[in-house]
């Protein structure tokens, strides 16, 4: 695969994860959050457990131990920002939660008791600030402050899932460790959802596809060709490219769900853009 045709697949993942936000509000409108969350990740598990059966077989230990941890640890990231996503914007809680890409750094600034690049401050900064102006921009809205919060649970819980994958993936699969992280979310998901009460499956057409939407766009295509496009372009180029999944999302939101997009919304979806372009751009 030439390097414009990897650049191209790379694009088209993170647009396919952007839009599982607006595909998710939707369904949350109708479904408990739990009930989309264990449909959703159950179904991505079993399909992608029969795509890649070969390695499913060859399943270690450390597979299995990578896997669960991934798996607790998504799934708290997911409740935060189901949860938050039903009181905020599309465009509001994917760009919160992309955050997490610059706390990162300061997390592992903490852990290794360094200081953080300067550059990363700064991105932490206009990320911060940002927030704060759509925290102003979603304050009219009943919940929104709740919202706002979740989310940025979602963000800080997403930054720990990144450095938890560095880590368990030194020691197994990663495909492998990906395909049963997604088990464990739905078995989690479905297990809350069965003691809460609120499981059901979706009853309508449009709940259907926007779940199977969910599953084979957002979760298997993103899951399974990221790698494939990775393999040929450099991990710096990749991540500039992880902008392009909140900004899919706020277009998205502002265009087919009429979310409004008033002047501090739209600054501080400037400065979190700002601060995510910056923090990945490599000279």
């Amino acid at each position: 695969m030439s390097t414009g045709k990897a650049k191209a697949l790379l694009i088209a993942v993170f647009i396919a994860r952007g839009t599982s936000f607006l595909f998710s509000k939707t369904l949350l409108q109708t479904m408990a959050p739990m009930s989309i969350l264990a449909v959703r990740f159950i179904l991505s598990f079993l399909i992608l457990a029969v795509v890649f059966f070969g390695k499913m077989k060859k399943c270690s230990r450390a597979d299995l131990r990578g896997g669960l941890i991934l798996g607790v640890l998504y799934t708290i990231c997911m409740v935060f920002e189901m949860y938050g996503l039903r009181l905020v914007d599309t465009g509001v809680s994917a760009l919160i939660e992309n955050m997490a890409i610059v706390l990162v750094p300061i997390y592992v600034a903490v852990l290794t008791r360094t200081l953080p690049k300067r550059k990363t401050m700064l991105c932490a900064a206009l990320a911060v600030t940002g927030v704060g102006f759509l925290s102003i921009a979603q304050s009219s809205v009943q919940g929104g402050g709740l919202g706002i919060l979740l989310v940025s649970l979602a963000a800080m819980t997403y930054a720990a899932c990144i450095l938890a994958t560095e880590r368990v993936s030194r020691d197994g699969d990663p495909i492998t460790i990906g395909i049963l992280q997604l088990g464990t979310m739905g078995l989690l998901s479905l297990i809350a959802s069965l003691i809460g009460g609120t499981f059901a499956l979706p009853q309508t057409g449009q709940q259907w596809a926007l779940l199977l939407l969910l599953v084979l766009v957002c979760s298997c295509f993103g899951f399974a060709f990221q790698p494939v496009g990775q393999k040929y372009v450099p991990a710096e180029t990749a991540a500039v490219f992880t902008v392009v999944n909140p900004l899919t999302a706020s277009v998205m939101g502002v265009t087919i769900a009429g979310e409004t997009l008033s002047g501090s919304k739209l600054i501080g979806y400037l400065l979190i853009l700002t601060a995510l372009f910056l923090y990945n751009f490599k000279p």
